[in-house]
């Protein structure tokens, strides 16, 4: 164990990051962590909520956030830290993030989002000494590092009893046509699945299974153990770096339909346990890939995505 301090802040309500926080324990003396999506805050009155809904649309940023996350700020700010890792920092003000760089030997942050979809992760970087993501062509376009998601278990025993075939879960967006077409086609071929889509309203139409009540990722991880394949309708034109749905199913041996073809180039890839959708529009799936066994991923390339390989990276100065 190293005689350091680190600072880990992140922005995690499904508890990705949680394993990244216990392998810090392990390996240094003092870990402070703080997770921005467990911070509240209330408007003062009514003058402080009207003056930060005009600055969002003068300025184009949550004033919120930097009277949300400043009791942050002044827990750390007497203190200085031998590293500081950041997931989202996009979230904090360009005052706070300097304070953070002040106050730190080594600051890195880690972006699981593109900037496509979060615009200001661009402004953002210039405060950092190194800046990772799991999106390939921000790492093209900013001059980034890479490095994709990792398995935030560790790996469990292979359960042979499951309950039916597919799982998905994903929130109400553009993406939904297409999970649609994917059940029809499993309907079609009676390949049983459950698809959970989060909306306005409880409901289910005879192919999706609709919730107002985020799943929490408790229950995500108990519907995959039940399944045999998870089917991941990643956010085409949006972003195209690995969800963790992809590493999930490396890290509980399911097999995987996306429709993310850019998965062809790790790698873990190997079409006996994956499936890329090619044509959204029109499924396609060969009954061998339901009936084949799934095939473990290499031990070598599996450790290659364990979140303490993903720590050996991202901490590297």
């Amino acid at each position: 164990m190293e005689n350091k301090k680190v600072l880990f802040i992140t922005f995690d309500m499904s508890g990705y990051y949680t394993s990244v926080l216990e392998e810090l324990k392990t390996r240094y003396t003092e870990v402070d962590f703080y997770n921005m999506a467990t911070i509240s805050y209330k408007y003062k009155n009514v003058f402080e909520k009207l003056y930060c809904f005009f600055f969002k649309v003068c300025k184009g940023k949550k004033l919120k956030n930097l009277y949300k996350y400043q009791c942050l700020l002044e827990e750390v700010k007497s203190k200085s830290y031998d590293i500081t890792l950041v997931a989202r920092p996009d979230l904090l003000f360009d005052s706070q993030l300097k304070q953070l760089k002040d106050s730190t030997h080594f600051f890195v942050a880690y972006y699981h989002d593109s900037i496509n979809n979060i615009k200001r992760k661009s402004e953002v970087i210039h405060f950092f000494d190194k800046v990772y993501s799991y999106e390939k062509k921000d790492v093209a376009d900013y001059d980034l590092l890479f490095l994709p998601n990792f398995i935030y278990f560790e790996k469990p025993k292979v359960v042979d009893v499951t309950e039916y075939d597919a799982f998905s879960v994903m929130s109400k967006d553009y993406r939904l046509k297409t999970l649609r077409n994917v059940a029809e086609f499993l309907k079609q071929k009676n390949v049983s699945y459950k698809f959970f889509v989060m909306d306005k309203e409880d409901s289910n139409d005879g192919l999706i299974t609709f919730f107002t009540k985020r799943m929490n990722n408790e229950a995500v991880v108990n519907e995959i153990k039940k399944s045999n394949i998870i089917v991941d309708i990643h956010k085409y034109g949006v972003q195209d770096g690995l969800t963790f749905r992809v590493f999930e199913a490396i890290g509980y041996q399911k097999k995987l339909i996306t429709t993310n073809s850019d998965i062809k180039n790790y790698d873990f890839y190997n079409p006996n346990n994956i499936h890329v959708i090619e044509n959204r529009e029109k499924i396609d799936i060969p009954d061998s890939f339901f009936t084949s066994e799934y095939q473990p991923v290499p031990k070598g390339i599996y450790e290659k995505y364990t979140v303490q390989n993903w720590l050996n990276t991202i901490l590297k100065p």
